[in-house]
């Protein structure tokens, strides 16, 4: 277990999608977001749900809603909500992840020390909704949404950052399309 609270993002437009990913059937249960909530339930201190608003999900959970203040769909907007929400550093997961296991925040969490952002990497890249944040980085945010700046990698180069590498792409498959949710249950029941 992670002594540090964990957060679904769930909460995007999923426009490449053509409908809400987090809402998708998935590895038997009704969403992909109770699909990860059940996978996580053990892992870390706390479980809780990021979203626009909690409305839209029939079943309970610690849902975060984004704050008011900032009207946008954005992963940014996200983030800023959970962090206000918290004294500590908080484990980040994108619901469209379902992959990504404990053993990933496991290999996160022991870099943590005196970071601000703790971020994995794959051979595909850097994977900004499977990270640790820490509060501390709140002020920048808001500087940055306030100037219509909504993208995460904006504030990792000003943030003290730590880049963790894996080999694997696999863990970090991202369903974004129709294809990749396809993939995704296909590679589920493989496992």
């Amino acid at each position: 277990m992670i002594y540090l609270p964990c957060v679904i993002v769930a909460g995007g437009k999923s426009s490449r999608m053509g409908e809400d990913k987090s809402l998708l059937p998935f590895g038997g249960f009704a969403t992909l977001t109770q699909f990860q909530l059940n996978l996580h339930k053990n892992n870390f201190i706390s479980l809780h749900v990021s979203c626009k608003t909690k409305e839209k999900f029939s079943f309970e959970a610690n849902f975060i809603e984004d704050v008011k203040e900032f009207k946008e769909f954005s992963s940014l907007v996200a983030l800023y909500s959970v962090l206000q929400k918290f004294e500590t550093d908080v484990c980040i997961l994108s619901v469209d992840t379902p992959f990504v296991n404990i053993d990933i925040f496991e290999k996160l969490f022991t870099c943590k020390e005196n970071y601000d952002a703790i971020i994995a990497k794959s051979p595909y890249g850097s994977h900004q909704l499977c990270a640790i944040y820490s509060p501390k980085i709140l002020h920048v945010i808001k500087k940055q949404l306030k100037n219509g700046n909504h993208k995460i990698r904006d504030i990792l180069n000003i943030a003290k950052t730590k880049h963790v590498y894996f080999s694997k792409d696999r863990p970090f498959l991202n369903i974004n399309y129709e294809e990749d949710y396809k993939k995704a249950k296909k590679l589920h029941k493989m496992n």
